[in-house]
């Protein structure tokens, strides 16, 4: 909070909050950038409580045609009859909760503390090749490789590691835009916390574990929540990967596909509000986090 200074007048402001001026151009652009964001969200205003209506209504009410008005009879078992009819791969509702659960939690941690280690090797050792270590996360990052996707598959097909909870080894590649991100936060770092931890006799693993991750908490948390909220909604890995393994988001997709003439939407679109509610809390609760990493990308090295 700024410092509070008094002025002749009796009233009281903060220092740095004192209103902005603007100029009438700056005014009438951000009120017209205002009105378009606005209508953006309520787009998936809409979007989401439409969806969130036809939920309560009967199969066959939607089907014949009731999809924007109130529903004729309630139907409030719905939300009960996901747990009995979205089931893929002789995986149920539930099961593929806790598949999307371990897949994604798993994934995104081993990604942050993979990051996390490659990052800081980069920025506080020397090594051989260590410039092209850093050229090969620019070119991963600017350059899209869609060809690589078959040779992916086929490498781990190979490895018998499609249809295996050890599928997440590939997590730990270690390189991606946080790569860059934490290779600046890390030399920004001042070193005399770890030269301080060497004269008392901590060694690399010490000081890195104990002294030097602790402080890259906030940034690592913020990888974590974006990388869940990304990953949770992700149907694509679970369906080429982990087809056993249904995620929420894969089983789904894959249940519409299957039963698309026969398919109770209104108990489908239950499903998906349920699948919905965690990426929805865990928003809604760190979104102060959230936002503020979208600066992140700022830090310099």
């Amino acid at each position: 909070m700024g410092k509070t200074i008094f002025y002749k007048t009796g009233k009281k402001r903060l220092l740095g909050k004192e209103k902005i001026k603007r100029s009438r151009g700056e005014k009438i652009l951000y009120s017209i950038v205002f009105v378009i964001l606005c209508l953006h969200i309520l787009t998936f205003l809409f979007a989401f409580g439409l969806t969130f209506l036809n939920t309560f209504k009967g199969k066959y009410e939607y089907l014949y045609g009731n999809t924007y008005g109130w529903p004729e009879t309630w139907v409030w078992t719905n939300y009960e009859s996901v747990f009995e009819v979205l089931v893929v791969n002789n995986t149920g509702y539930i099961g593929m909760f806790f598949n999307s659960i371990w897949e994604t939690v798993g994934a995104v941690l081993l990604t942050t503390l993979s990051t996390t280690m490659a990052s800081y090797a980069y920025a506080r050792y020397a090594f051989p090749m260590r410039k092209g270590v850093y050229w090969i996360a620019i070119v991963l990052l600017t350059i899209s490789l869609p060809g690589s996707l078959p040779a992916t598959y086929k490498l781990y097909s190979d490895l018998n590691l499609r249809n295996s909870p050890l599928f997440l080894i590939g997590a730990t590649g270690g390189l991606g835009t946080y790569f860059i991100v934490l290779t600046g936060f890390w030399r920004s770092v001042s070193w005399e916390y770890a030269e301080a931890a060497f004269v008392d006799g901590a060694g690399d693993m010490t000081v890195f574990w104990r002294i030097m991750v602790p402080q890259a908490f906030p940034i690592m948390g913020t990888m974590f929540l974006l990388g869940f909220i990304a990953g949770w909604t992700d149907a694509n890995t679970s369906m080429l990967y982990l087809p056993e393994y249904p995620s929420m988001a894969f089983g789904l997709y894959e249940y519409e596909n299957i039963t698309s003439a026969s398919i109770d939407y209104p108990v489908y679109f239950a499903g998906l509000i349920l699948a919905a509610v965690p990426s929805i809390l865990l928003y809604g609760l760190f979104q102060d986090r959230i936002m503020t990493a979208m600066n992140i990308g700022g830090l310099k090295g």
